[in-house]
């Protein structure tokens, strides 16, 4: 009998199932709000019980019309059914497809809608690898099969939202889809998840919302579907007359307005979801992210239970799970929990303990007995089972810019040269300087040359979650190298970094799995104590991977013993006792005057420093983040003999590591300019990328720059655009998605004939080719794209660049055309960031420069790269030279390794 109790708040069948009455039951099988009705439905009811004596709305006119105000959509676009099931089998009647594609897993109830006019599913499988995200790949490949998509936003049973570019791109493409999101409203940004306003207007899109999870109202039934008015006329045609009772059209309109509960339960959610999350996790339990009000979970092999077992014990002590095994997709270890109140949770979690207890001390027996055998073996010589996961050392900072990135880059090419498998890590970046992995992905800058130090391939396991700010305290989220959503800060520290903490242990287990050695660097300061409840970067970071932790600070700074002491004493003794050493950076003088100070510090902590790092200049490398820009960049007064070129220093500026090779030209002087009073008179003028296209030319424009830029260029002076810098130079900008902004339309700089349209789909790909010179020559170039504008031309221009995925086949069909070039060859415009990072290109380039001043060229031997590989040599050497590298050996491998680099 158990196997007939599969749907989720089906207690009568509990009752008969487990022997108990239904009160008793805790039902964790049920998705809805455990805040129950709102209290204005009581009032209601009470209220208005004699009305039930009339006929109802056939029509739903109040209730559509309060869902039409509430979603500022036309009311004729609205259609009010019992439940959303009853509007999935309307859709499926009306449209009658021959084949539908749905997710696997996803809500059984369409493929019985699908089933029932006899049509055929399509799968669009899921992988538990990436979390049961929806990919775009397995969509499209679905949609070329099927005569149309049914989606949940959020997925039932995983709880994911769909990528909202992804669905947006479908839209676009007039793919037949239907979005189910009867679980949309548990979500913080809800209305920007949605593309509900969007359904009233496209004829091939249907959204249905269902409002008895969110308003926990199941008894009587409510849903809505918004469509093309057209479509909603049709589908009425084909409901059964009176399908929505007075008493839903009472409630619905009464909940609608309840703003107050709606926030409620939203704030208590992205508390409760992440305890809930951790405390199951603590039990050995596998979860998945999830962005509503449940949580499906995996029993790991090791507990020896499957969930029809795990389902009855619970039932028996009282709690009901939700066996999720009867969604097809998954198998008999899954199973699928609502969040509760805190109290009910702590139950959920106190009997899922005990109910896995017995499996687990059977297990515990049976691991002692293999221990015990293992041990033998290895007595006999016989070779231990399985790889252990690498070893770790993390570098942490008193302060961000105390040194964490390059001292981590210098190590990483330190045990590079000792002969060891090595590899970074940072668990989450926050950069607008990022760069792209062989296969595509977007990181932080710093873990790709920290990757590039190690001489391996970079990829997304070394930094998962990158932030890139676009706006005050918003940024955009890219989670393995794709975006994933804007979020505001405390959005983003609510909603998502408990989420986010599977991904991180995840990425870091692989790794770990893989190399020798993970280098791992933290992120700011382990003591901000407002932050360490839900820290993925530091301390809790460190004890995830059992990571010895070095305490860096910067001399630079003052007060570099204050710093140290007061980070370590805010620290846990359990964080304290993590903490290895002292590292401080950036001294300059002698270090005898430094000594006195030194012994005071180990005295007062018992830790020893293991190094005193000298400032070293002119790295050669480049930084994480334009927060090093003053201090940097500043080249002095312009020599006899040197060319001007002023970089525009845009606020949300990007990927400014484009003009490094600049600044090591010997006949180059490079300044940033951010005022007219700076502007001066520059040889030439370089629009670098932004983050903020739209934002950022109105900055031109407020600070009066954009008329220095169009004298500049009436005088015949020379101009890059790269990137946001390049669609500046445009005609026009166009984002009616409103995308960068709330700027649906904004006038370019003027200087190509060309329109930017800002598209969510973002293009991140190493890129390589030839560039054809103003005098028909061609040069070879590699660099790599980042952007989410497409650009086309209102009439004929030059397009220099041709180029194609790096990797890609050599044919000429691979090959695109990138960038513009005005027909003085004065103006320049590309997509391809690393630009200047091309030798030939760069020299050339500089000479038509000095050329334009009457100057002779310069030969210039600058190789950019080479000289970068250099500098990791020459900063490896400078670091090993004054880090004892004895006591980092022993605290990544223990006191066998001591003596190893001596």
């Amino acid at each position: 009998m158990l196997e007939r109790y599969g749907h989720g708040g089906d207690l009568t069948t509990a009752e008969a199932v487990f022997g108990k009455p239904s009160g008793q039951f805790l039902d964790f099988s049920s998705n809805m709000n455990p805040f129950g009705p709102p209290a204005c439905v009581g009032t209601l009811l009470a209220d208005r019980w004699r009305e039930l004596a009339r006929y109802p709305d056939p029509a739903v006119r109040g209730l559509r019309r309060a869902i039409a105000e509430k979603y500022r959509i036309p009311e004729e676009s609205v259609l009010v059914g019992n439940g959303a099931a009853e509007l999935i089998d309307l859709s499926v009647r009306a449209l009658k497809p021959r084949s539908v594609g749905l997710a696997r897993p996803s809500f059984s109830e369409y493929e019985e809608a699908v089933l029932k006019i006899g049509g055929r599913i399509v799968d669009i499988p899921l992988s538990e690898a990436d979390g049961f995200a929806l990919g775009e790949e397995g969509v499209r490949n679905a949609a070329e099969q099927a005569d149309l998509l049914i989606l949940g936003h959020p997925n039932n049973p995983t709880g994911r939202l769909a990528d909202p570019d992804v669905l947006m791109r479908l839209v676009r493409d007039d793919v037949p889809l239907i979005l189910d999101e009867a679980f949309v409203d548990f979500v913080p940004d809800e209305d920007s998840a949605s593309l509900i306003r969007m359904a009233a207007e496209k004829k091939r899109l249907r959204v249905i919302r269902s409002m008895t999870k969110f308003y926990a109202i199941p008894g009587i039934r409510l849903g809505f579907m918004v469509a093309h008015p057209d479509e909603i006329r049709r589908l009425a045609e084909l409901q059964v007359p009176w399908s929505v009772n007075a008493i839903a059209q009472w409630v619905g309109e009464a909940v609608l307005a309840d703003a107050d509960y709606a926030g409620r339960t939203r704030r208590w959610l992205s508390e409760e979801r992440p305890w809930l999350n951790e405390k199951l996790r603590e039990l050995g339990l596998h979860v998945f992210p999830s962005d509503v009000n449940f949580l499906l979970v995996r029993i790991p092999d090791s507990f020896g239970i499957d969930v029809k077992q795990l389902q009855r014990r619970m039932g028996e002590s009282g709690v009901l799970i939700r066996d999720a095994s009867l969604f097809p997709g998954l198998d008999s270890s899954y199973f699928r929990i609502a969040v509760h109140l805190r109290d009910d949770n702590a139950i959920l979690i106190d009997q899922l303990k005990q109910a896995l207890k017995g499996e687990r001390e059977e297990i515990s027996a049976a691991a002692a007995v293999e221990a015990e055998q293992a041990t033998t073996d290895n007595a006999a010589g016989k070779p231990e089972a399985g790889p252990a996961l690498a070893p770790t050392l993390m570098f942490q900072g008193t302060s961000s810019d105390a040194g964490k990135s390059i001292l981590t880059t210098a190590l990483c090419r330190i045990l590079l040269q000792d002969g060891r498998k090595v590899a970074p890590f940072k668990s989450q970046n926050m950069s607008l300087n990022s760069y792209v992995t062989p296969d595509g992905k977007e990181i932080g800058r710093a873990q790709g040359m920290q990757a590039d130090a190690c001489r391996v391939p970079a990829t997304t396991d070394m930094n998962p979650i990158l932030l890139k700010p676009k706006k005050d305290m918003v940024s955009q989220v890219v989670v393995h190298g794709k975006p994933l959503r804007d979020y505001d800060a405390r959005t983003y520290r609510e909603k998502y970094l408990g989420e986010a903490e599977h991904i991180v242990k995840e990425a870091l287990g692989r790794l770990r799995s893989r190399y020798e050695v993970v280098v791992i660097e933290g992120a700011g300061s382990p003591a901000e104590v407002n932050l360490k409840d839900r820290d993925i970067v530091n301390m809790r970071l460190a004890g995830w991977a059992d990571a010895p932790v070095l305490l860096i600070a910067d001399i630079d700074r003052g007060g570099v013993f204050a710093s140290l002491v007061g980070t370590l004493d805010i620290l846990t003794p359990e964080e304290r006792a993590r903490v290895k050493g002292f590292v401080i950076n950036k001294f300059r003088g002698d270090v005898s005057l430094l000594q006195p100070g030194l012994d005071w510090l180990e005295r007062r902590t018992g830790k020893p420093v293991v190094g005193v790092i000298p400032y070293l200049p002119d790295l050669g490398l480049e930084d994480e983040d334009s927060a090093s820009l003053d201090a940097k960049r500043a080249t002095g007064v312009k020599r006899k003999g040197q060319v001007d070129i002023a970089v525009l220093r845009l606020p949300r500026l990007s990927n400014f590591t484009d003009f490094d090779p600049l600044f090591e030209e010997p006949d180059v002087h490079v300044r940033y300019v951010s005022t007219v009073s700076e502007w001066g008179d520059p040889d030439a003028v370089i629009i670098p990328g932004s983050k903020n296209t739209v934002d950022d030319l109105k900055f031109l424009r407020a600070t009066a720059l954009e008329t220095c830029i169009k004298r500049h260029v009436e005088a015949g002076g020379r101009m890059l655009g790269i990137c946001a810098g390049y669609q500046m130079m445009g005609t026009r900008l166009l984002d009616p998605d409103r995308i960068e902004s709330d700027t649906e339309e904004l006038p370019g700089i003027g200087l190509f004939p060309a329109v930017t349209t800002f598209t969510p789909d973002k293009r991140t790909e190493r890129v390589t080719g030839t560039v054809e010179l103003p005098d028909n020559g061609r040069l070879p170039v590699e660099g790599y794209e980042i952007h989410m504008g497409r650009t086309a031309f209102l009439g004929p221009v030059r397009q220099p660049f041709s180029i194609r995925i790096h990797d890609a086949p050599d044919t000429a069909g691979s090959y695109h055309a990138d960038g513009a070039m005005s027909e003085n060859g004065k103006l320049w415009g590309t997509y391809m960031h690393g630009i200047l990072h091309n030798d030939e290109l760069r020299r050339y380039w500089i000479n038509e420069i000095r050329a334009d001043k009457g100057w002779s060229p310069f030969a210039g031997e600058l190789k950019f790269m080479s000289r970068r590989e250099a500098a990791f040599d020459r900063l490896a050497d400078h670091v090993r030279q004054h880090l004892d590298m004895n006591r980092i050996y022993e605290m990544i491998n223990g006191d066998n390794e001591r003596g190893r680099n001596e």
